[in-house]
């Protein structure tokens, strides 16, 4: 896989997007596939994850994060669940999505290290560790995650703090640049310098879709949107440079937009190239 032709995110139990993607890399306008694995009843799973398989599309796994009741930094934040019980279903995600990787023969799995209570930052890298030593996996992937998002704080915001969150126990990071922009744009910090600080890291995937011009939130918007405001310039000289790095577009509504946003990253590969 490589950076020209993007691959395409769908949630595990998203038949039609399945349908969709599978018709776009049959044609070969994509050339993977990122799963992203949510809990669900082992029945359901199975029947889900075989759909998938059978399509015979490579793919990445995209493990469950805190909107699915997975936080590896801050567990309850923010979940009245009883502890003991949110514990089991992290154990339970983080199962399902280890067996979905190997039955995908996966090589990347994406981890976000989770949200925190404003104050409890220390606690939530104590945390993080604490998962990462129960969760010891080559495949697992660090991806930097916006500065805030309603109110609270992330945990892994820039290149150096993912860096110091993985120590020896991940090697490999996914760079969003949408989740950057916005870091950036909170703390009125230069984008520029900030995905400069990524050639340090061995960066294995790109997530890709747009931000509002100046927002501070995560919004998925297309990369034509009218009122994006992603760096699509420093994202494609990036792109460029790099086009082993497989890249992921990532939006969460109606699959079909992905049927106009393959075109859209294509002319940008393009314009791009033509301006080399």
């Amino acid at each position: 896989m490589s950076a020209c032709k993007p691959g395409c995110t769908l949630r595990l139990n998203d038949d039609e997007a399945l349908g969709l993607l599978r018709a776009l890399y049959e044609e070969g306008t994509i050339q993977f596939i990122q799963v992203q694995a949510i809990p669900l009843p082992r029945r359901s799973f199975r029947e889900h994850l075989d759909r998938i398989a059978a399509a015979g599309i490579p793919a990445v796994i995209h493990a469950p994060h805190h909107s699915h009741g997975v936080n590896p930094c801050a567990p309850a934040a923010r979940d009245n669940r009883p502890l003991d019980v949110i514990e089991a279903h992290i154990e339970e995600a983080m199962n399902q999505t280890l067996e979905a990787a190997d039955t995908l023969g996966a090589e990347t799995i994406v981890l976000h290290a989770g949200r925190y209570e404003p104050g409890g930052r220390a606690a939530a890298e104590e945390t993080f560790a604490a998962f990462l030593d129960r969760h010891n996996d080559p495949r697992l992937t660090l991806e930097n995650l916006p500065a805030v998002h309603a109110g609270y704080p992330f945990l892994g915001n820039t290149a150096g703090e993912l860096a110091e969150l993985a120590g020896t126990k991940i090697t490999r990071f996914c760079l969003d640049f949408p989740h950057l922009a916005c870091t950036t744009n909170y703390r009125q910090i230069s984008f520029m310098e900030e995905l400069a600080r990524f050639e340090a890291l061995n960066v294995t995937l790109h997530h890709l879709s747009n931000v509002r011009r100046g927002s501070i939130t995560d919004e998925h918007l297309e990369l034509d949107h009218p009122e994006g405001g992603l760096d699509l310039e420093a994202v494609f000289s990036r792109l460029r440079r790099h086009p082993e790095i497989p890249t992921v577009l990532e939006y969460k509504r109606d699959p079909a937009v992905y049927l106009s946003q393959v075109r859209v990253f294509a002319g940008l590969w393009e314009e791009r190239r033509a301006g080399e």
